[in-house]
């Protein structure tokens, strides 16, 4: 397994309600707290293949 940088990747919280996959939105103060959190305890990054795009989409996020 190699090592990876992750220091400034971005962090996406995805939440399962009911069987459904939602997107998190949050406050920036409380987005970067989880972020740090999130970075500090990841122990394997998974590849999925698919873009931040493809990810929204999937979604069906749009702004």
């Amino acid at each position: 397994m190699s090592k990876v940088n992750i220091e400034s990747s971005t962090v996406n919280v995805l939440l399962e309600l009911g069987g459904e996959v939602h997107l998190v939105a949050m406050h920036p103060d409380k987005y970067e707290a989880v972020s740090i959190l999130v970075k500090a305890a990841a122990e394997t990054i998974i590849k999925t293949g698919k873009t931040q795009t493809e990810l929204l989409h999937f979604l069906n996020y749009t702004k």
